[in-house]
């Protein structure tokens, strides 16, 4: 069987919004311990999927979507680590 790297990557991707959606429902729940853990969670997602699409070997149009996917995803990371702070 081949290898797919385009499938671990949407794996990865469904996997991020997936702990993203429980992060918001912590944050309805004010549990700050989870909160936490998933975003540590999520930062080390997002590093490994930047990993795996800077050496796929995908083409141009992919490499765009993935990247803005990563942008996005660091700017909710970065937007709720700041208010998990508050």
């Amino acid at each position: 069987m081949e290898y797919d790297i385009r499938q671990d990557i949407k794996n990865l991707e469904d996997e991020i919004l997936r702990k993203e959606d429980r992060i918001i429902e912590f944050l309805g729940l004010n549990y700050n311990e989870g909160i936490k853990r998933l975003l540590s969670q999520l930062e080390s997602d997002l590093k490994y999927l930047s990993i795996l699409a800077n050496g796929a070997p995908i083409e141009k149009n992919e490499d765009r979507k993935i990247m803005d996917f990563l942008r996005t995803h660091y700017n909710y990371l970065q937007k709720q680590s700041v208010s998990a702070i508050h």
